[in-house]
């Protein structure tokens, strides 16, 4: 049993298959074995009818399914050592039927895609956001350390960190007789844009009077209903100092500069992988973008039915299916890209791990082409330059809501309240 290349013209591979005579009697016996039990025939119990009777009623039949069963196991592993990528033509089988107690030998006609050059993928110009590890490491404590806050009953005003509870009215109690409470941590921005800042430098007793405004978008101008608060008490919040005993609370570590040096670890880690993927995805946009053609259909129908069936609730629209298309013919671009530049740089994957990985379990073929296309990625990244973009410290960051609360007379509240009923 072998195959044996042995014409290659423009996209065509021509394959010689060979299956020997006592292989395909194998096959045959089985396929007649087949037969037998699904068939009946009278005076013979199913599984037991003479071979003769058989062939001489089924024999097409035997010779096609022989075939093609035949077919099947001679290509098992073809893929596996010929590194080609399939277009969406058929393969051509020549029209050979197998004879028993004869070699079977055919030839196939594979049609194979040809990846266009890759161009213009190396030193692709990346530009990453300036980071300080430091700053980082910094603000990770702090935010350790804010997990273990106090609070403490003050008579000064609040400021940032404070804690502040705050008395309305209930909208279904008419007599006013248990309000409810609404409590905030002044800096946290629980309550949404400008809250803090009506929150910031009151006592308890103060009261005021504030709306929800719509400043951006199609209704700027349109104000919500307003709400009246008292403050019912204020407590200043106290931070623990950054010393052992903190490192032991915060993270079971016998010293700060332990607990520090762990923290620093985990930025780096975190930082490192963060900025690999938006390396790798800037890159990948890059040559996506530089390097743009057909892609075998049936690759991209294949990849777009997993993602649709991945779908949580299995309910695909039209315009699902397009969305899932879409990436699929990027993604299957982007393997392919990838996948001609390892071949025209001669990045290899070693043959030690190749064989190790399929006596794992993984296959020979799926394993190449993972890990070549990893090496690929690699060496795109390694030759590109990179730019470190500083953030302007003027800049300013988009609203995420259109809205922010602001203080209102509560006469000219009640006047607008009125105006609209």
């Amino acid at each position: 049993m072998a195959y044996e290349l042995i014409k290659e013209d423009g996209n065509k591979r021509v394959i010689q298959f060979t299956m020997d005579a006592a292989e395909l009697k194998k096959v045959f016996r089985k396929v007649k074995k087949d037969i037998s039990k699904e068939v009946s025939i009278k005076g013979f119990r199913p599984g037991h009818v003479p071979d003769s009777i058989i062939e001489k009623r089924f024999g097409n039949i035997i010779l096609s399914e022989v075939a093609e069963a035949a077919h099947k196991q001679l290509s098992e592993n073809l893929f596996d050592e010929f590194d080609w990528v399939l277009s969406d033509t058929d393969p051509e089988f020549e029209g050979v039927l197998p004879v028993e107690g004869e070699d079977y030998v055919y030839t196939t006609t594979f049609h194979i895609f040809l990846t266009p050059e890759p161009v213009d993928y190396k030193e692709i110009k990346l530009t990453v956001p300036a980071y300080s590890r430091e700053k980082a490491v910094e603000e990770t404590i702090e935010h350790i350390r804010s997990q273990f806050v106090t609070f403490e009953d003050t008579d000064q005003p609040s400021s940032h960190g404070d804690f502040v509870a705050l008395e309305y009215p209930d909208p279904e109690d008419e007599k006013g007789a248990d309000p409810k409470v609404l409590t905030a941590v002044i800096g946290q921005n629980d309550m949404g844009p400008g809250f803090d800042e009506m929150i910031t430098g009151v006592k308890a007793g103060d009261a005021f009077t504030m709306q929800m405004k719509v400043e951006k978008g199609d209704d700027p101008g349109l104000k919500g209903p307003a709400h009246t608060f008292t403050v019912k008490e204020v407590r200043v919040h106290a931070l623990p100092e950054l010393d052992d005993e903190f490192a032991s609370k915060a993270g079971g570590f016998k010293t700060m500069e332990e607990f520090q040096q762990k923290i620093m670890d985990d930025v780096n880690t975190r930082f490192d992988s963060e900025m690999k993927s938006f390396s790798e995805r800037q890159a990948i946009d890059h040559m996506l973008d530089s390097n743009v053609f057909d892609v075998p259909e049936f690759m991209v129908e294949n990849l777009t039915s997993n993602y649709v069936s991945s779908i949580e609730d299995g309910d695909s629209t039209e315009e699902t299916r397009k969305a899932a298309a879409e990436m699929a013919e990027r993604k299957v671009r982007e393997f392919l890209i990838l996948r001609e530049i390892a071949i025209k740089e001669s990045l290899e994957v070693s043959e030690d791990d190749i064989d190790k990985a399929v006596a794992d379990g993984d296959s020979r073929a799926s394993y190449l082409d993972r890990n070549r296309n990893d090496k690929a990625l690699e060496f795109v990244l390694n030759s590109a330059v990179v730019e470190e973009k500083k953030q302007d410290e003027n800049e300013v960051e988009p609203a995420t809501v259109p809205w922010k609360w602001v203080s209102v007379d509560p006469s000219e509240a009640e006047v607008s309240k009125e105006g609209e009923e």
